[in-house]
């Protein structure tokens, strides 16, 4: 299939030989509604792009909780770590609704990588971008709490905001919580406190925005903004 590689930041600036060879290294591959992509600790799958569909990234901890990573649309790209360094991939990935995405396998995205200097500034850049995002997320996880952490989540902002193409409001509590690391009943609590700080307001089953910069007070302070009442 014909694919157009400048949506990837990877393959941004290429020229139509190159992407020539990149469509060569490709395979394309479709996915059934739950179907497993490829699974953590398996021998490398290969660097992969959405190209339709919905995925979910995540791990199983050793008491069998799930915590999602990411929940990825087209353009996303996933597994760029292993694909590059062809160790074991590092996480699971499974088709949430039916979903196409292209592979290209470790030895082929070397090779790419040998003859095309732009996309190895693009991938180094890209995968410096990627390690910055893991180290925000993991700071957020240890000092921000869980309504700052949700603040963030509705903002889309950078940790979230090119991983979650859906609105939160569209995301279960469940999954919710999978994407911050807690509990349902943790992130029912803190979705309780962002209505009563009236940052969110509920409207039918739907949640919405109605205080954006006291939600990027909170994602930016890890403390709940002052409301002062009407005069």
């Amino acid at each position: 299939m014909r694919f157009d590689w400048s949506q990837v930041t990877y393959f941004q600036g290429i020229d139509a030989c190159d992407t020539g060879k990149i469509d060569h290294a490709a395979r394309f591959h479709t996915y059934q509604p739950g179907a497993t992509i490829f699974s953590e600790g398996d021998s490398c799958a290969g660097f992969h792009v959405v190209v339709d569909g919905l995925v979910r990234i995540f791990r199983v901890n050793a008491e069998g909780r799930l915590h999602t990573l990411s929940l990825l649309r087209p353009p996303a790209t996933f597994n760029e770590v292993a694909a590059v360094d062809g160790r074991s991939n590092p996480f699971n990935a499974v088709a949430v609704t039916y979903a196409e995405v292209l592979v290209i396998p470790h030895e082929r995205l070397l090779k790419l990588l040998s003859i095309s200097p732009v996309l190895l500034q693009n991938a180094m850049q890209a995968l410096a971008h990627l390690n910055r995002e893991y180290i925000e997320r993991l700071e957020d996880m240890t000092f921000r709490s869980i309504p700052s952490r949700l603040a963030k989540l509705f903002l889309h902002e950078t940790t979230y905001h090119d991983q979650i193409a859906e609105t939160p409001t569209q995301l279960t509590q469940e999954e919710i919580a999978s994407i911050l690391g807690t509990t349902r009943e943790v992130v029912g609590r803190a979705l309780r406190e962002l209505l009563n700080a009236g940052l969110l307001e509920k409207r039918g089953r739907a949640v919405y925005v109605v205080d954006r910069g006291g939600l990027e007070y909170l994602a930016a302070t890890n403390t709940m903004p002052v409301r002062h009442p009407l005069a």
